[in-house]
């Protein structure tokens, strides 16, 4: 059997999804954007062997593709960043377009549907497009309830052991 610690918030307003994507140009440039979804509720997961450790239990970083999924529930607000960089570097402003950042943060917004019907997140992943993700994760933010939990269940049928306490490395080296 398969463990997992499942993280879970303990006041609402405490879970942001966050997706870095980027595009190289043809001429060497790289240009991209940043998207954070702030949720009301949700919770995310770690491997057994990647405990939350007592120092981060303000903010836990979980792995989006870990667990059974995150449940992410009632979106409160979408931010969205871009920013564009030469092969140095170095940051340029002329990356994007008025034009294309609207229809971006639009879509990103769940304010319009791609030509398919995608919107918000899932266009990342599924849209027809150049954008490669970089980097994507769910964010936890404390105060936090940690559940040991078994990988192929569900739910508060699938807890192990609640309230595990985060890993603190000075009791460990007090034993």
């Amino acid at each position: 059997m398969e463990k997992l610690y499942r993280i879970t918030p303990l006041e609402k307003k405490s879970v942001e999804y966050f997706v870095d994507v980027f595009e190289r140009m043809p001429d060497g440039r790289i240009r991209g954007f940043d998207v954070t979804e702030v949720w009301r509720w949700g919770y995310g997961f770690r491997e057994e062997n990647d405990p939350v450790w007592k120092f981060e239990t303000d903010r836990v970083h979980c792995n989006p593709q870990v667990g059974w999924g995150c449940e992410l529930d009632d979106l409160i607000s979408v931010y969205v960043q871009f920013g564009c960089w030469d092969m140095e570097g170095n940051t340029y402003n002329d990356g994007f377009t008025e034009e294309e950042k609207a229809e971006i943060e639009a879509i990103l917004r769940y304010e319009k549907e791609d030509e398919d019907g995608r919107c918000g997140t899932a266009w990342i992943y599924d849209g027809d497009h150049n954008w490669e993700v970089e980097d994507d994760h769910v964010a936890i933010l404390g105060p936090v309830k940690i559940d040991l939990v078994d990988s192929n269940g569900y739910g508060d049928n699938a807890i192990l052991e609640e309230n595990v306490d985060p890993y603190d490395d000075e009791k460990k080296n007090d034993s």
